[in-house]
C-alpha cells in the first residue's frame, strides 16, 4: 500500500476485515484450462463424473502441450516435476496451505488427497498440522471414501463393501512419494495461540500480541482493530 495508508494504519489501525483472498481453484482451474493455484492436477489423467455423465476421461492440457514442444518425450516417464495430487503426502498437502495463507487475510482452504486406507488417527494428525502451521480452515478427503466421488483415477465406482488388503491399509503415509521437509517447523508451529481475544497473537500478521486499546482489542504491531464494544 501507499505509504501515507501505511502509516495511517499503524497510527489508527484498520477496520477492514479482510484485504486478501485467493480461492485453491482446483475444480475451477481445471474446468476453463488454467492454472489450478494451490491444488495440484489430481491426476494428468483421470475420469470426471457430474451433471453431463459418468466417468468422462479426461487429459491435462498442460501435459498435452509439454508432448507438443517435445515429441521425444516419453508419455509414461514424465518430468519430475509433473506432480500430480494423489503423488503428494497429505503433509505436503497441509504445509502448502499454512505457508500461503501466511499471507492471505481471508480463510482458504484447499483439499488434503490422502490415499485409500487412511486412518482416523491419521486424518486427525493431518487436522492438528493444519491448525498448528495456521491455517484458518481445511478439508481432507480420503480416496474412496464414498461410493462415488466426482474424480477418480479409474471408470469404475469405489466397492464400499470390499475388505480392504492389509497391505493397503500398512503404513500408508511411507507410500506417498513427496513430502516438504520440517516446513512446519518455518511456520512457528508453538502452542501460540491465534484469535482476537486480549493476550492471543495477531490473526493478521502474526506478530504481535492483541490488547484492548480503547475499547477495542488491537493488535500492537499492525494496529488491526479485531474485536470492538459497543
Amino acid at each position: 500500500m501507499p505509504e501515507d495508508i501505511r502509516e495511517s494504519v499503524a497510527a489508527h489501525g484498520i477496520r477492514n476485515s479482510h484485504l486478501l483472498t485467493v480461492a485453491p481453484t482446483g475444480s475451477t482451474g481445471t474446468m476453463v484450462g488454467v492454472s489450478t493455484g494451490l491444488e495440484p492436477y489430481f491426476s494428468f489423467t483421470y475420469f470426471r463424473s457430474g451433471r453431463l455423465g459418468k466417468f468422462i476421461e479426461v487429459k491435462a492440457d498442460i501435459v498435452q502441450e509439454y508432448l507438443d514442444r517435445h515429441p521425444e518425450a516419453d508419455t509414461e516417464e514424465l518430468p519430475k516435476w509433473f506432480i500430480s495430487a494423489m503423488e503428494l503426502a497429505p503433509e505436503a498437502h497441509a504445509d502448502v496451505q499454512c505457508i500461503i495463507q501466511r499471507w492471505i487475510d481471508s480463510s482458504i482452504s484447499k483439499t488434503v488427497n490422502a490415499p485409500k486406507g487412511y486412518t482416523v488417527e491419521q486424518v486427525e494428525k493431518v487436522y492438528e498440522r493444519l491448525y498448528k502451521g495456521g491455517a484458518k480452515g481445511g478439508t481432507v478427503y480420503v480416496d474412496g471414501s464414498r461410493d462415488s466421488q466426482v474424480l477418480t483415477l479409474k471408470a469404475e465406482e469405489n466397492q464400499m463393501d470390499e475388505q480392504l488388503e492389509m497391505d493397503e491399509l500398512t503404513d500408508v503415509e511411507e507410500k506417498k512419494k513427496v513430502v516438504l521437509v520440517d516446513t512446519i517447523n518455518e511456520l512457528r508451529s508453538t502452542n501460540v495461540t491465534i484469535g482476537s481475544e486480549v493476550g492471543n497473537t495477531c490473526p493478521v500478521c502474526r506478530k504481535g500480541e492483541v490488547q484492548e486499546m480503547g475499547g477495542c482489542n488491537t493488535c500492537t504491531n499492525c494496529g488491526a482493530q479485531l474485536k470492538c464494544g459497543l
